[in-house]
């Protein structure tokens, strides 16, 4: 806490530094649009753009008389851009200067002399916008983007990592991030959401935004950060869709299809989208291997296992609706349903030991899986508007999960007595949520928020281990689970953002937090019950040196709490003496960050030391006694790490561009509370991430995009990802359909992992590596569909935009 108290004051005192300067508005920009006969023309676009290199800046529509008010604009010099269907663009170099207010006055637009079918109107962002709290990524800026699906997109953000056959996405070797999309949580298992954005097309998505320290409005769970997906805003009369499908071929096949849909009138809007995934995939490997010294003696074991065509398969849809009852209230709902499933059949696991290298046992096992989850939920939301600058919006949402584990192990030497041992678990969870939240933004572009949540998660576990000897199955009462887990988690928070001038704005939150964990143990007496009330705050100041030019410096606090499968009771077995587990006992950790951010146009490089307390990871250890290696989450005394990012663009020439991500890390962990002796490690990583893109011409573009990683730190493991390269070639047509070819991970490398624990003072390593590369040839197809007439849009948002995903 003293430490928290210092980074605090730091900050404070740069906040009061701020404060010193005048308090002035932005500028601002008026006027009115009008055609050729006088008349007032509603919904035209009005961007604000840079006047060195058209960077869009700031963007408006006009309103239904023609006019438009421009806000919070830095004194300089920019370039006026008005478009409109059916008419030519206008351009004007403006001037703004340390007054106020600015004013066009009127403004023409003339009819284009010939009309043409169709006209998009481009305002060209910048690749990435460096804001106070967050890096976005706009997505529409790199033609390398297309025919790509959401999750290859991901892997080209700055700083993020996407290990798809482990289900894992992390930020800035940070651990595991929440992802949202339209500020919605999609609350389905990480295996489902990988499959949701696979099937979520590149040209759908407007931008990610990668929100390194979230505000106070946002809970205050997830060390890591958050990952928001805007999807394009859909202002389409009637209606009207996009679909995409994808045929491929690695060892075996993929299919995968999406399509969304939206109906819209004056007052009435439907949507809806439908996924479906099919992957079989050739042999996957995992390979354990484990050393220890007891008792004067060397012993060595490993365990290879061969996974033969695993097939995944997932299907989902949602539905919504939201009504504007008139022109500040609106409802709406929210419906949705997944499923999938991993399964597969005879598996081979072959293991083998000795001591002081004499062999000593010989096994080989056949592993059959099968896991089949579902998901559901339902929201329903309101949405006030409160004057012409206020806000209260409302949701209530209810999720269930049924999550059914099973796998069964045949040891095939018949001189076992027990000749096949399974493992059953099954968990039904069930989250509710309800939050209110009120936002007020004054004139001068501050802006105040506010607002109350209550998460109540409930769920069940049942999980055992059965051994069949002779015929007969008994239970292993040792690894027998029946937990009842009770969480509930009710928040407050306030937060000011407020613009000093044309130069300083600031941002301050606070978030307050109850939470309290109860485990009801039904089959033993492993009871437990937590309970934390912490205050969570949110400081940065960001400086504009001029147009292009911004420097932030921010502090906050965070809280990650357990994911519900590493607190929901079950075991993952590989052969007798190897196997994983929950740990109903995890506390959350938590962690202080500082983080300073500079960016120059495209050019952005960020620096952050924080440090987790309790910092939940797996504790991988050998039992020497039982000859028995375990893997099992706990909570270690503390982490801390120093992150450096850089990323840029380099124009090779007018046809080829290229953007670079480099990364530099240190970590380091230490745990004494768990172990026999203290465990120490640091390890300094550095990753550099590059996209290629090739403007071939006639609509013809080409990618090429890869990744490598030196080894880091996870948990007390050090773990080594190997690189991938791929590589893709893609035609837009003019009805907007695109046709795509590529080839993923060329090499056939992404999925290869190696890890190692070694604790010399105890006499310990185990080490390993998996497997789960494919080259896989593909080739997608998407479409719109419908009407495309365009109206004006509401501005709607909706969706409980805070609630954890911590499947």
């Amino acid at each position: 806490m003293r430490q928290l108290n210092y980074y605090g004051l730091v900050v404070a005192l740069v906040l009061m530094g701020s404060g010193q300067a005048v308090f002035a508005q932005n500028a601002s920009l008026t006027g009115n649009v009008y055609d050729e006969n006088k008349e007032a023309m509603p919904f035209a676009h009005v961007l604000i753009l840079q006047q060195q290199d058209s960077v869009l800046v700031k963007g408006v529509t006009t309103n239904t008389n023609g006019g438009f008010v421009v806000e919070g604009i830095s004194m300089g010099n920019y370039i006026l851009n008005i478009s409109l269907l059916g008419y030519e663009p206008y351009f004007r170099s403006i001037a703004l200067t340390d007054l106020k207010e600015h004013s066009t006055g009127n403004i023409q637009l003339s009819p284009m002399s010939q009309q043409l079918q169709g006209v998009q109107v481009v305002g060209r962002k910048a690749l990435f916008q460096q804001m106070s709290d967050r890096l976005i990524l706009n997505v529409g800026s790199l033609p390398t983007f297309s025919g790509n699906n959401a999750l290859q997109v991901l892997q080209k953000a700055p700083g993020v990592m996407v290990q798809e056959n482990s289900n894992s996405i992390s930020l800035n070797n940070k651990g595991e991030v929440l992802i949202m999309i339209n500020d919605r949580v999609s609350r389905v298992p990480k295996g489902n959401l990988i499959q949701q954005l696979k099937g979520m097309r590149a040209e759908s998505i407007d931008r990610i935004e990668l929100i390194h320290q979230p505000s106070a409005k946002y809970d205050a769970d997830n060390a890591a950060g958050i990952i928001h997906i805007v999807m394009k805003e859909n202002n389409l009369y009637g209606f009207n869709g996009n679909a995409s499908f994808t045929a491929g071929i690695g060892q075996r096949e993929k299919f995968n299809g999406s399509t969304d849909f939206n109906y819209r009138n004056n007052r009435l809007n439907i949507y809806g989208n439908a996924t479906g995934f099919h992957s079989r995939s050739p042999q996957l490997l995992i390979n354990h291997f484990r050393e220890y010294e007891n008792e004067g003696d060397y012993y060595y074991y490993e365990n290879k296992l061969k996974f033969e065509n695993p097939t995944s398969n997932s299907l989902g849809f949602t539905l919504g609706a939201d009504f504007e009852i008139d022109k500040n209230n609106t409802v709406g709902g929210l419906f949705g349903y997944s499923k999938n499933n991993e399964l597969g059949h005879d598996y081979t696991s072959r293991s083998s030991g000795s001591i002081n290298s004499v062999p000593n046992t010989n096994s080989e096992f056949l592993l059959d899986v099968d896991n089949p989850n579902s998901n559901t939920f339902i929201n329903l939301n309101y949405f006030r508007k409160i004057g012409a600058n206020a806000s209260l919006n409302i949701d209530v949402d209810r999720v269930t999960l049924d999550v059914q584990n099973s796998s069964e192990l045949s040891n095939l030497d018949p001189g076992e007595a027990i000749d096949k041992t399974a493992v059953d678990r099954e968990s039904q969870f069930e989250i509710k949520t309800a939050k209110a939240d009120f936002e007020w933004e004054t004139e001068a572009g501050n802006k105040w928020e506010t607002g109350l949540k209550g998460t109540f998660n409930n769920s069940n576990t049942q999980s055992q281990i059965r051994n069949r000897t002779s015929g007969i199955w008994e239970v292993d009462e040792a690894f027998t689970m029946n937990d009842d887990i009770a969480e509930k988690v009710l928040a407050a928070y306030a937060s000011v953002h407020k613009q000093w001038n044309g130069k300083w704005e600031s941002n301050l939150g606070l978030r307050l937090e109850h939470y309290n964990y109860e485990l009801d143990d039904t089959v033993g007496e492993n009871d437990f019950s937590v309970t934390y009330n912490n205050i969570f705050p949110v400081v940065r100041t960001s400086y504009a040196i001029d147009s292009t030019k911004s420097l932030t410096l921010s502090f906050n606090r965070r809280i990650e709490r357990p994911s519900f499968f590493s607190l929901a009771g079950y075991y993952v077995l590989i052969d007798p003496s190897l196997f994983a587990s929950s740990n109903t006992r995890i506390r959350p950790s938590f962690t202080n960050a500082v983080r300073l951010a500079y960016n120059q146009g495209s050019f952005l490089i960020s620096m952050e030391i924080n440090r987790a307390k309790g910092a939940i990871a797996f504790y991988n250890t050998v039992d020497k006694e039982k000859n028995l290696q375990t893997s099992i989450p706990i909570n270690f005394d503390k982490m801390d790490g120093f992150l450096l990012n850089m990323s840029f663009p380099i124009k090779i020439t007018q046809r080829w561009k290229m953007n670079w991500n480099l990364d530099g890390s240190y970590k380091k962990v230490k745990d004494a509370s768990n172990r026999p002796l203290p465990f120490e490690k640091g390890l300094f990583t550095v990753t550099a991430q590059l996209a290629n893109v090739f403007e071939l011409g006639n609509s013809w573009t080409a990618n090429i995009d890869g990744r490598y990683m030196s080894p880091y730190i996870s948990g007390d493991q050090e773990q080594y990802l190997q690189h991938y390269v791929n590589v893709g070639i893609s035609k837009k047509f003019r009805n907007e359909s695109s046709l795509t070819f590529s080839v993923q991970d060329i090499t056939a490398t992404s999925g290869i992992i190696e890890w190692e624990y070694n604790q010399p003072e105890l006499g310990i390593k185990t080490y390993g590596d998996n497997d789960w590369s494919e080259r896989v040839f593909q080739l997608t197809y998407s479409f719109p569909f419908g009407n495309k007439k365009v109206e004006e849009k509401r501005n709607r948002e909706t969706g409980s935009q805070e609630e954890r995903n911590r499947m």
